[in-house]
């Protein structure tokens, strides 16, 4: 037998499966995409520039953030990719504009995200200011840094060149008991914070690791 998808239909081939669009030019960020024939309930799709896995939902009306949820190019008034549930590592895009407390992923409709750890990924060093420092927070934990940052946020030192950063653990992620409080549902948020000034250039995102426990599109 063919393998099944989420609803009992049977999947596409392996070609039809792996198709990918790039949505952010700029950062080089790619979404699933098929045409609208190809687009059967249930029906999943791996991307390979970052290895995350999609879900059709044939009556889906979300608002696409290419996160959790993206609008296919032919942007049918029904019809979304979502996330699959399972570990998940998102990438929130960030730069030295963000505007302070700016709202950076806010938890969709029908869906439940674990929060395990954070970090940073640098594509452009962040620079310039005056002590310019940077950080982290959610709808749970309003604290600047409180999620990655911590209390004096992350300045040059540790962002100021391209990589993986770790950066400053949040003082609410620190603890077992603090970890076991991460549970995002729907409407909650991550904002970028401006602990100190703000920075003259930089660019990359913020990276937040757990497990998407459901994703359900409505």
């Amino acid at each position: 037998m063919r393998p099944q998808g989420r609803q009992g239909q049977e999947k596409p081939s392996a070609a039809q499966r792996v198709v990918v669009r790039t949505v952010d030019a700029a950062a080089s960020r790619q979404l699933p995409v098929t045409e609208l024939g190809d687009l059967i309930h249930g029906n999943e799709v791996l991307v390979d520039a970052d290895q995350s896995r999609w879900y059709w939902h044939s009556t889906s009306a979300l608002t696409g953030d290419d996160i959790l949820v993206a609008t296919p190019a032919a942007a049918p008034s029904a019809g979304r990719w979502l996330r699959c549930p399972g570990a998940v590592d998102l990438a929130l895009p960030i730069g030295h504009a963000t505007a302070d407390g700016a709202v950076l992923l806010t938890i969709p409709t029908g869906a439940r995200f674990k929060l395990e750890s954070a970090h940073w990924e640098v594509t452009t060093g962040f620079t310039g200011g005056s002590s310019s420092a940077i950080g982290v927070a959610s709808s749970l934990n309003a604290t600047a840094g409180d999620i990655l940052g911590g209390a004096g946020g992350d300045v040059t030192a540790t962002l100021g060149t391209a990589g993986i950063k770790t950066g400053t653990i949040g003082a609410i992620m620190d603890t077992d008991a603090e970890l076991h409080a991460q549970m995002y549902v729907a409407a909650s948020n991550f904002t970028f914070e401006r602990v100190t000034s703000a920075f003259t250039a930089g660019a990359g995102y913020v990276h937040l690791v757990g497990t998407l426990l459901r994703n359900a599109g409505s």
